[in-house]
């Protein structure tokens, strides 16, 4: 039917006042919060109105209709926010509460959209301080449950979350493990630790996400991505409970890029440089865990390639942990 100049003209200003949703922004709560605009047939048009059950029957009507590509008001950004803000401080009061896999599989992935928020708005102390606490419960749950930690990685890959906001929840689940398998942190050391790792990239938030889906950075997005370690630092300093010697764990934990391919082992052998355990196996589980994920350029690589790159950077330097690292993910992949 054809459209009379009046109705392209409302959509045409629809169309300015809308934003972008990522679809698992309505995962995980049980109605609209506002309302929800798809294209249909050319239109934007509402496909949840406010206050709407969400369903997972209506998460698939919507997939089948090939509308994963969503949007709300401006204005209505903030509603959606809030709603799964309160979704995540109500997981973290009651994480301790019924099967623990599904608890730490609805935990991670709330906190992986609130991540998202939190790279959107680094300096929203509010997002920061509901970050760090959540992740700080969730720290100590998943250390003292390894027996889900394959189980949740593996769930948690499936919900194909940006790999930008994936990737810290993936690196510090394998680094819990590796810390549990030496027998040597306390809780309080297992909490800074898991924040350290988790909030040790935010400073990548300088860069817009979309160019994390391009291998093909220019010099100044390469330049801008390698200081991001001291970006994360300024990001936190002072404003998360992280002593000194954690921020300058954050400040030299790059030892390679996996997007640029590119070493800093320069670094690693400068005397006024902290490396010491934490900094490398840090550094070590981000690197694994990039290497064996999809990536909108690549296709994961194998724990076999990657383990050997990891070989390369620490085995001389490290050659019992680096043991202490294969054992670990042997057993980690236990069912392949």
């Amino acid at each position: 039917m054809k459209q009379n100049p009046f109705d392209i003209l409302q959509q045409n200003a629809l169309n300015f006042k809308l934003n972008p949703i990522s679809f698992r922004e309505i995962f995980f709560i049980s109605e609209s919060p506002c309302n929800v605009y798809g294209l249909v047939d050319g239109l934007m048009k509402v496909v949840l109105h406010k206050k709407e059950e969400i369903t997972p029957q209506t998460l698939v009507l919507l997939l089948q209709k090939n509308l994963a590509n969503l949007f709300v008001l401006e204005e209505d950004r903030g509603s959606l926010r809030l709603a799964q803000q309160e979704n995540l401080r109500h997981v973290t009061r009651s994480l301790s509460i019924g099967d623990p896999l599904e608890k730490a599989r609805l935990q991670a992935n709330l906190l992986t959209i609130n991540l998202g928020y939190l790279y959107e708005d680094p300096t929203n102390d509010s997002l920061l301080n509901l970050q760090v606490q959540s992740a700080k419960n969730l720290a100590i749950f998943l250390y003292g449950r390894p027996q889900i930690h394959e189980a949740l990685y593996r769930e948690f890959i499936k919900q194909g979350h940006h790999y930008i906001f994936a990737q810290p929840f993936l690196s510090t689940l394998f680094l819990l493990g590796v810390m549990k398998s030496t027998r040597l942190y306390v809780d309080r050391d297992i909490e800074l630790f898991f924040l350290t790792s988790y909030l040790k990239d935010i400073g990548m938030s300088a860069i817009p996400v979309e160019k994390y889906n391009d291998e093909n950075l220019s010099e100044e997005d390469k330049k801008l991505l390698a200081s991001h370690p001291q970006l994360s630092v300024n990001i936190l300093k002072g404003r998360v409970p992280l002593p000194p010697n954690h921020l300058k764990i954050i400040e030299n934990h790059h030892i390679y890029s996996t997007l640029t391919k590119q070493y800093n082992l320069a670094d690693k052998d400068d005397p006024s440089m902290i490396f010491g355990f934490e900094t490398m196996m840090i550094s070590v589980m981000d690197t694994v865990a990039a290497m064996i994920t999809d990536r909108p350029f690549r296709k994961a690589g194998s724990l076999f390639n990657s383990l050997d790159l990891i070989r390369l950077l620490i085995g001389e330097q490290y050659p019992q942990e680096f043991k202490l690292i294969v054992n670990y993910f042997k057993n980690f992949f236990r069912s392949q």
